[in-house]
């Protein structure tokens, strides 16, 4: 049941963000590239970070106290996860630069498509194997 629930939460925010991205590019990227031409990082950008940690240490718990055979699928990512938006918070400025190229690339859409696929495949994981 935690990984359900692990699973569901990213898979969620992988589809919702996608969705607003895709629906609304001009103005989602219009404000990203506000936030990474900031010279420290901005309080909206240090929500992830601590969402993706707290996420992290949810599936910690859950692996240790409610184990499940493939619970080491959700709980390496979301440790990796973790420790780079940790790295890239103390990295801000090397980090900054090259997101302001990737959100100012034309073709940067695509990487909302592949969130909303990545995010279907999630939903399909959380149903299908725990």
């Amino acid at each position: 049941m935690w990984f359900r629930v692990l699973i569901l939460v990213i898979a969620v925010a992988f589809i919702v963000k996608g969705a607003i991205a895709l629906a609304m590019p001009g103005r989602f990227y219009a404000e990203r590239q506000r936030q990474y031409s900031s010279a420290s990082p901005p309080a909206k950008v240090l929500v992830g970070p601590v969402v993706i940690c707290a996420l992290a240490v949810v599936a910690w718990y859950a692996t240790v106290v409610h184990y499940e055979p493939w619970a080491w699928a959700v709980t390496g990512p979301l440790t990796a996860f973790a420790c780079l938006a940790v790295h890239h918070l103390l990295h801000w400025e090397t980090h900054r630069q090259k997101m302001l190229r990737v959100v100012t690339h034309p073709k940067v859409g695509r990487v909302d498509y592949v969130l909303l696929v990545a995010g279907a495949l999630l939903v399909a994981l959380a149903l299908l194997v725990y």
